[in-house]
Formats: C-alpha cells, sequence, structure tokens
C-alpha cells in the first residue's frame, strides 16, 4: 500500500470546537493519535456547527478545500447523523468510513416532541449516509442490530480502546488524597456524563441504588462524573471502590473499559457490551434494571475489598489503543487494496473485512 517513509493520510472528520485551542471529545483524540504509530498521518478535521444550516454549509465548503490540500486517501466520519453526512459530501472520491458510536443510532431520551424530531433526522441522516460509504464502524452488538439491514453487511464492530498508560491501577490512598475525598468512607462511583446524555445515564435508578446500599453501610458515598477532566477520571476510577453502571442504552461504555484498565470493580445493568466486556472479570458483575439487585452486587464488592481482575481482561480483549489501532489501520489497508483492485477489475465490488469483536 505504500512506500518506506511514506505515510497515508486518513482525513478524521470529528465534531468538535475550532479556534486557538481547538477540543474534539478525548476518546476520538487519543484513536487518531494511536495511529501515527500504526503508519498513518492524520489530519483532524472539525465540523464545529452541525444545527445551524448556514454553519453545516459554510463548514462542508471549508471541508472540502481542506481534504483537497490534505491529499486524504479516505475519509472517517468519527460519529454519524450530520457529521456522517458531511463526510460523504467532502469525500471528493475517496473511501468513506464512518463510525457510530451509540446516541448517533439509539438516541437520548429527552421529552419534547422537538428534540424527537430533530433527533430522528439527525439519525437518518447518518444512516442515508452510510449507504453511500464503503464500510460502518460501530461499537458494539447492540449497534449493528439498529443499522437497516442495507448497511448491516458493511458494519465491522470494533470498540474504542483504552490507554492502558493512563488508565492503569494506582494506588487508593494516594488517589483520594489528591482529590480531597474521605479516605475511610466506601465510594460508588456514578457517570452523569453531560447536558442531554445525563438522561441515558438512567441517574434515578443509581440514587435509589445507594439508597438501599446505605441501609448495609451507612457512610458509603455516591460520587457523580461530570465534566471531569481525563486525568481526574483516572484518578477517580482509583479512588473509588465500584463503578455503578445504570444506563437506559449504550454502544461500548468508555467508562466501564477504562474502569477494567484501572481494576474498579464494575456493577451494571446489561446495557450495550457490558456484559460481554465483563464475562470473566471479578469482583462486580451484571445486574437486572432493579435496584434491589444493584444494591446487593455492590454490598458484595464493598464486602469484598478487592480490586478486579479487569486489566487483564482489557489486553484479553484487546482493547488498548495499540491493539483497536492495529485493527482500524488493517480496515483502512483493506478498504484501499480492495479499492485499488477494483480498478483493474470492476467485477469487484464492496469490501472484504473481517468482522472484529
Amino acid at each position: 500500500m505504500s512506500s518506506p517513509g511514506f505515510h497515508p493520510v486518513a482525513f478524521m472528520l470529528a465534531p468538535g470546537a475550532r479556534g486557538p485551542e481547538a477540543r474534539i471529545s478525548v476518546f476520538m483524540s487519543a484513536q487518531i493519535e494511536s495511529l501515527c504509530n500504526r503508519g498513518w498521518q492524520p489530519y483532524v478535521g472539525i465540523l464545529d456547527d452541525r444545527t445551524s444550516p448556514v454553519g453545516v454549509v459554510r463548514g462542508v465548503l471549508r471541508l472540502r478545500s481542506e481534504m483537497r490540500t490534505s491529499q486524504a486517501v479516505l475519509v472517517h466520519a468519527l460519529y454519524g447523523s450530520v457529521t456522517a453526512l458531511v463526510g460523504d459530501l467532502i469525500k471528493s472520491g475517496k473511501p468513506l468510513v464512518i463510525s457510530f458510536c451509540g446516541d448517533d443510532l439509539l438516541g437520548t431520551p429527552v421529552d419534547g416532541w422537538r428534540w424527537r424530531l430533530r433527533e430522528a433526522g439527525a439519525r437518518w441522516l447518518g444512516l442515508f449516509a452510510g449507504l453511500f460509504a464503503t464500510c460502518v464502524i460501530v461499537k458494539s452488538d447492540n449497534l449493528r442490530a439498529a443499522l437497516p439491514e442495507a448497511l448491516k453487511q458493511r458494519a465491522v464492530i470494533l470498540p474504542n480502546g483504552v490507554d492502558v498508560n493512563h488508565f492503569r491501577p494506582r494506588s487508593q490512598e494516594n488517589c483520594r488524597r489528591e482529590l480531597g475525598w474521605s479516605l475511610d468512607d466506601p465510594i460508588v462511583l456514578f457517570n452523569a456524563s453531560v447536558g442531554s446524555n445525563t438522561a441515558v445515564k438512567n441517574p434515578e435508578l443509581a440514587r435509589r441504588t445507594v439508597e438501599l446500599v446505605r441501609r448495609t453501610h451507612g457512610q458509603v458515598r455516591l460520587r457523580t462524573l461530570s465534566g471531569f477532566s481525563a486525568d481526574e477520571v483516572a484518578l477517580a476510577l482509583n479512588a473509588a471502590d465500584c463503578l455503578l453502571v445504570t444506563s437506559i442504552h449504550e454502544g461500548s461504555p468508555n467508562i466501564v473499559k477504562e474502569a477494567m484498565a484501572s481494576g474498579l470493580p464494575v456493577v451494571s445493568v446489561p446495557c450495550g457490551d457490558v456484559a460481554e466486556r465483563l464475562r470473566n472479570v471479578s469482583p462486580g458483575g451484571i445486574c437486572p434494571y432493579n435496584a434491589d439487585a444493584l444494591a446487593r452486587a455492590i454490598v458484595q464488592v464493598i464486602r469484598d475489598g478487592k480490586r478486579s481482575n479487569g486489566p487483564d481482561a482489557i489486553r484479553a480483549q484487546e482493547l488498548t489503543l495499540d491493539d483497536v489501532a492495529r485493527r482500524l489501520s488493517g480496515l483502512y489497508a483493506a478498504i484501499l487494496e480492495r479499492r485499488n483492485a477494483s480498478v483493474i477489475s470492476p467485477r469487484v465490488q464492496g469490501v472484504a473485512v473481517e468482522r472484529t469483536r
């Protein structure tokens, strides 16, 4: 595909904020950086307006220009909805890969018909763009099931990877001191997310669960993650005794994999791929959407007082950043090789790729 010293350019299209300090999701940023170690030269194109028609058109014109000057060999839209559609509009004849991450397929349970209408429209824009993509990536089996039949055959399951150099087991006492948390009280961690995404995390079930835990451990504290930096999340995962997940739906939640890499026990409902990720991981476990069952599991984790074997599981499941970058790089290579072959033989169509789990 390439000669020594040549690094093919992948145009990575991400929603975010432009400016002197451009900002995109920390998970997208980590994925992009990990590709550099696999011989790729990522070019980050930022879509800074996904709601205003004028802003979207302006973004398309700017990103088309960036695409031409980048000399990219493919475009990878790192989210569905409007981002995916813009990826299709700027690809300039190059292969398009679209990653669907969760809410862009499953939605968010926010009240109000305007929000629901807007959300449905954004979902269908992403799916429409998928019809023109060479390949679509989903993070879990349930996201693949949410795709229309026309896209399932081109879907590859590839969760986000975990930076195991950043998310790793550390001293619980030292992390609590750094955060200013009590050294004695049991701490249950809950990822509440931010904005409209908070509703999908099901915080009411988490609150009821911890109230029941307090009947046995009256001093237990519920610590909520919302708007934390990556460094603060890493500290909190090592400072806590358990991560509680009560989400209505998920894809492949990054917080669960980060908790595993940190050795933090996880008690969760069966959302997204969490049951698959936590198979053979203990202490912790999967419970029904029932506060009593979740509370009993958390009490058991607190009584055990142990860290989990999650770090070994993350490596066994090949979910480190480097593992995922290797698989993504292989996917890119397969797409380009098949594309080059199709120039010689027009009978070759589609992309032959392994469905990774």
